[in-house]
């Protein structure tokens, strides 16, 4: 019971009582007549779940307009529509001691693992292109120098170079361009991964 100060009479409304004493100093106190159902209420809220079948909600509306919707049919409003509710089937638990199973398409943890492997994957191949450009980068300019056999000597002391100098100077830039192409897709790949 719950003490109200400030009233004088006694009103029964909707299972509720309030009393009051006209003494000075006096308090009331309010009845609630549905204390006594609450466990009940509760225990049917709680298993009402289990028992419950595909229910019907029907919508209709009103005379002015309004939309409802309700469980019973309706008297003076005009069916709109009808709606079969069927409960979600219970989660299947599981087994006692066994981790619940998770499809490694869908679980957030598997996908995050998958994408850090994935990340580290291209980090690795932009690590080894730059190391393959770095070293066709040294290989051309190491090549810069005619080896022997490549000059060709002419009349006064002078020479030339041999077609074959040309030959190894263009295949070792056609090997620096395959690495700069290796190094650029590595970046692409990584960055589509980031995105």
């Amino acid at each position: 019971m719950t003490p109200i100060k400030g009233l004088v009479d006694c009103n029964s409304r909707f299972g509720s009582t309030i009393c009051s004493q006209t003494a000075p100093g006096a308090s009331a106190y309010r009845h609630n007549g549905f204390a006594r159902y609450r466990p009940l209420v509760a225990l049917v809220l709680a298993l009402a779940p289990a028992f419950a079948a595909a229910q019907t909600v029907y919508k209709y509306q009103r005379p002015d307009g309004s939309t409802v919707y309700s469980d019973v049919p309706l008297s003076g409003a005009k069916l709109i529509g009808r709606f079969e509710l069927v409960p979600a089937p219970p989660p299947q638990r599981p087994e006692r001691g066994e981790l619940p199973r998770r499809d490694p398409a869908k679980d957030p943890d598997e996908l995050a693992r998958q994408r850090v492997q994935d990340l580290d994957a291209a980090g690795a191949a932009i690590k080894a292109a730059e190391q393959s450009l770095k070293e066709a980068l040294e290989r051309q300019q190491a090549g810069v120098e005619p080896l022997a056999g490549e000059r060709l000597g002419n009349v006064g002391g002078r020479s030339r170079l041999a077609p074959d100098y040309f030959e190894r100077q263009s295949a070792l830039a056609s090997e620096v361009e395959a690495a700069r192409a290796r190094l650029d897709e590595a970046y692409r790949s990584r960055n589509e991964l980031r995105n």
